[in-house]
């Protein structure tokens, strides 16, 4: 579920993963194990990525943590 909303954030941003590494500054196999366990997510990085636009991912999140 978590994916399937970072890609749809992904395309309607019109952003590459690799953006939102730069953004969160971790690599790519963090930022994949992150997707793939998404209570690994520090709040810094929740709030970055609602801060930029990532609705669908940041709403998901949410519903995790709670």
């Amino acid at each position: 579920m978590t994916e399937k909303a970072f890609k749809g954030d992904l395309k309607r941003l019109r952003l590459k993963r690799y953006d939102v590494c730069e953004m969160l500054h971790c690599t790519m196999p963090t930022l994949k194990s992150r997707i793939n366990k998404p209570e690994t997510f520090t709040v810094n990085e929740i709030v970055m990525l609602k801060d930029n636009g990532f609705s669908l991912l940041y709403n998901n999140l949410l519903n995790i943590i709670r």
